[in-house]
């Protein structure tokens, strides 16, 4: 009789413990990639609050929430990469991956804030892929798209694919809206009446936050990135370029670079560790006080929290050596770079650095552009080419 029951407990334990293990498997979400600052994840079956780290996985019933100054990235089930801005809330009903013959699918709820994303595997052509928002409910065809909700004013900006928006009106009337690809705009201002405002160009909330994923090669000497709009150009303006120059690379390179076997972001999501990129491989830089000298950058990019914490520029002309410090962060696919000092000469100096994975994520294409705060008028600036 003791047998029996000794076999009977160890069956229903075992039985117990492959249920909560498959409720488990079944409700998870996703990995925690980078968490800066205050980020928590309440259970909303349970209203427990717990930290957020790196590795700390996501479930199906959790409100992500992230604090001031606060920022966190994540990998989802379906191999999508998730990146929230600070004072965002997120929550996540349902992310289940298929099964067979069954189609996965997601429902998440942009409480407010922001968030930008890279999708997986579940796709939205059957419907299966429904993001909520304060203004409507958002499908997906594949694509990476960037949303923020601040003052009750929806910012929405397509850089890849497309994205359709259901919009319930204050009149009661629901307008399907597409955005992106082939569409008359790949960016909007949503209002909470549902009043849509195209825009041709990014939000400036939204600044600095081209893909990075697709360069297209234009004309000799330039990039442009299709779904953004901007570009790098082989001379800046207001700077006189110089003879012997060869700027060809640019295009060169970020052609090589859209051609990646796997996509930017799951390369980076994949590598661990601080890497330096200090490797000048080509630059054209032009100064208004005459030619340069001396050219070098370097950056350094910390893998395992999603930052740059470190990265410098330096050149000469005839009014002295330039010097820039920038810093900054990973974001999904591209590097986010301010520049928090610069100099020239005995002067300060303010300038902007934007940059490019190519090569997969092997090198970095930057362009500059630096300028005295007292004098505007005297600047430099240029491209770069680094692994």
């Amino acid at each position: 009789m003791r047998s029996n029951l000794s076999l009977a407990l160890i069956i229903g334990l075992a039985q117990f413990s492959h249920s909560i293990y498959a409720q488990n498997d079944t409700s998870n979400a996703g990995l925690t990639l980078m968490a800066r600052g205050s980020v928590v994840a309440i259970a909303t079956d349970t209203q427990q609050s717990r930290d957020l780290s790196r590795k700390a996985p996501v479930f199906s019933v959790d409100q992500v929430r992230t604090g001031a100054q606060s920022q966190a990235q994540f990998r989802m089930t379906d191999g999508a990469l998730l990146a929230l801005q600070s004072e965002t809330e997120l929550l996540i009903s349902e992310y289940k991956l298929g099964d067979g013959n069954q189609q996965g699918s997601v429902v998440m709820e942009l409480v407010k804030g922001g968030l930008r994303t890279v999708t997986g595997s579940i796709k939205g052509d059957a419907g299966n892929y429904q993001l909520k928002t304060p203004v409507g409910s958002i499908g997906i065809r594949g694509t990476t798209f960037q949303l923020s909700y601040i003052n009750e004013i929806m910012l929405v900006g397509v850089w890849d694919g497309q994205i359709e928006l259901q919009i319930t009106r204050s009149d009661g009337q629901v307008e399907n809206v597409t955005f992106g690809k082939g569409q008359s705009a790949s960016f909007a201002q949503i209002s909470q009446s549902g009043q849509v405002t195209p825009l041709l160009t990014p939000p400036a909330a939204f600044s600095g936050q081209s893909t990075g994923i697709s360069g297209n090669s234009n004309s000799a000497g330039s990039v442009v990135d299709s779904s953004s709009g901007t570009y790098f150009s082989d001379s800046t303006s207001g700077l006189s370029s110089q003879a012997g120059q060869d700027t060809s690379f640019i295009a060169e390179q970020a052609y090589q670079g859209s051609n990646s076997q796997r996509p930017v972001a799951e390369l980076i999501a994949a590598r661990s560790g601080s890497y330096q990129y200090n490797n000048l491989e080509q630059f054209s830089v032009q100064s208004t006080a005459g030619p340069v000298s001396d050219f070098q950058v370097s950056l350094t990019i910390d893998f395992d929290n999603g930052t740059v914490p470190q990265g410098e520029l330096s050149f000469n002309d005839a009014g002295g050596e330039w010097f820039a410090a920038f810093n900054g962060l990973v974001n999904v696919d591209q590097l986010e770079l301010g520049v928090n000092f610069a100099s020239h000469g005995n002067n300060r100096a303010q300038g902007q650095i934007d940059t490019l994975f190519v090569d997969g994520i092997d090198q970095i294409l930057g362009q500059f552009v630096l300028s005295e705060t007292a004098n505007p008028t005297t600047t430099a600036g240029g491209v770069f080419l680094i692994k």
